[in-house]
């Protein structure tokens, strides 16, 4: 029998969606990241054992890979299942690794790409090993990210819309978005993926499945955010965003799968600030509007600003609560109904996570010890 990893669910799954240390601690042009394939007992929300196929990094598996536009990026993939693999990053010239056999070790080395939120995919026999598990994201931060006012983005100014330029300048300065501007740090990375315990279990026993027949056979049973669902995802600390009032995070939100999601938030609307076209490069949009929900088809990518401002549907006579203490929590989750359940169980047990208002006002510094976000 061939040695594989366990990864416990609701252990390992989500804390694997660190930063690859490489890229954090790097203060050169080149970021290299050692990354290796592994055959994975995975246990499900409802104890269930599934095989995966899966990434892993120094900090776990799906490990978010992590660059400034224009480094030079080295990528080094070990292959330690019994099947080739391959790997590449949509919408980064260069990143391909075609093929790297049973045992064996290759490199890519390329120019990382415009700042942005890319998905890096092994391309084999799609979308077949991507759906067993093996993806993960690629955060390229912008090399100029700021406004001609000095204000940050999540992306460079040479690619800044008119749109995204007054909705940044307007955080922390309007009484729309009180608070501060957003923090580069305010983010967080939402990867969706599917599981269909049956599929795997096919791969698993040796069989030599067609791409071909994947997407019309898919019958998913398992809906997964950050490799995560339904409690766990909700509880844990690298998925669920935090903050006080006038604390904008971005969302970094991506969809590995073959399913389509509809992520919809309760507390507040969020904002659309770039999306992937058919060609599945990223446009940043120029016709920012609120939402309480929105589109996620498979390898769609894209970044959501969430305000962190008053929930609206509370009025002014009632805020700050009397009743009801902080942090308020609130959840997201997908609209498409069969997300939100997982093995059968009853909703909320599928694609979902919680959001916490930690106070109604950002806390003067020094006045208390800041809670973890």
């Amino acid at each position: 029998m061939h040695r594989r990893q366990f990864l416990q669910y609701g252990g390992l799954g989500g804390a694997a969606l660190l930063l690859a240390p490489a890229a954090l601690a790097q203060t050169t042009r080149e970021v290299r990241f050692q990354i290796r394939i592994e055959p994975t007992d995975v246990e499900m929300i409802d104890g269930k054992v599934v095989f995966m196929l899966l990434f892993y990094g120094e900090s776990g598996a799906r490990p978010v890979l992590r660059a400034t536009e224009g480094d030079r990026v080295v990528v080094q993939v070990t292959n330690n299942d019994v099947r080739p693999h391959g790997f590449s990053i949509a919408g980064a010239p260069g990143s391909t690794i075609a093929a790297v056999a049973p045992g064996a070790t290759r490199q890519v080395a390329f120019t990382a790409p415009r700042g942005g939120t890319y998905l890096y995919t092994d391309p084999t026999l799609a979308p077949l090993n991507r759906i067993l598990g093996l993806h993960g994201a690629f955060v390229v931060d912008p090399a100029e990210p700021r406004t001609l006012a000095g204000v940050a983005t999540p992306f460079a100014r040479t690619v800044q819309t008119d749109a995204v330029r007054q909705l940044f300048e307007a955080l922390g300065a309007t009484p729309q978005f009180p608070g501060r501007r957003w923090l580069p740090a305010r983010e967080k990375v939402w990867l969706f993926s599917q599981v269909d315990p049956a599929l795997n279990r096919r791969v698993d026993s040796g069989e030599a499945v067609s791409p071909a027949t994947v997407v019309d056979a898919f019958a998913p049973r398992y809906f997964t955010l950050n490799g995560l669902s339904g409690y766990d995802a909700a509880h844990d600390p690298f998925t669920k965003p935090k903050g006080y009032v006038g604390e904008p995070l971005l969302l970094r939100v991506l969809n590995a799968g073959i399913a389509t999601h509809a992520p919809h938030i309760h507390g507040n609307h969020v904002y659309e600030l770039s999306g992937t076209n058919a060609g599945g490069q990223q446009v940043v949009r120029n016709n920012i509007v609120e939402l309480d929900s929105w589109t996620m088809g498979p390898l769609e990518r894209k970044d959501m600003l969430l305000p962190f401002v008053r929930p609206i549907d509370v009025p002014d006579a009632v805020w700050p609560p009397k009743d009801e203490p902080f942090p308020l929590i609130y959840p997201m989750h997908c609209h498409i109904e069969m997300s939100q359940t997982a093995g059968g169980g009853n909703y909320p047990q599928g694609l979902i996570t919680d959001w916490e208002l930690l106070g109604p006002t950002i806390p003067a510094e020094g006045t208390m010890k800041r809670k973890q976000v």
